[in-house]
């Protein structure tokens, strides 16, 4: 499926990371960083697809799993803080995106 995306072949990368995260719902606990990072580019997919309601949904449960966990992996959270930042972007919702993005790059700085 990343291929795909790089390739800029959305829908189908999409249809890949959405038989994904079945597979990950069935198998993987919710907080499983595995099952977060399907999660995660299931939803840089959908933003990719314009299908960013659906985007910010995905990023936003994802994020609030890992702020249960802030010390596990903080530069997977700066990911989903990166995605849902672009997101938010495209739907031109620029004071969370710039929120979401500014605690990204605190989260590299620091990492």
């Amino acid at each position: 499926a990343g291929k795909l995306s790089d390739e800029g072949r959305y829908d189908e990368a999409v249809k890949i990371w959405e038989e994904v995260k079945e597979i990950a719902e069935r198998n993987l606990a919710d907080e499983d960083e595995t099952r977060l990072r399907v999660f995660r580019n299931l939803g840089w997919g959908y933003t990719a697809n314009g299908q960013r309601q659906q985007a910010a949904l995905l990023l936003n449960n994802v994020l609030t799993i890992q702020r249960k966990f802030p010390k596990r992996n903080p530069l997977n959270l700066a990911h989903t803080l990166f995605f849902l930042g672009n997101c938010y972007l495209s739907q031109l919702r620029l004071d969370e995106a710039s929120a979401m993005l500014e605690e990204c790059l605190a989260i590299q700085q620091r990492n």
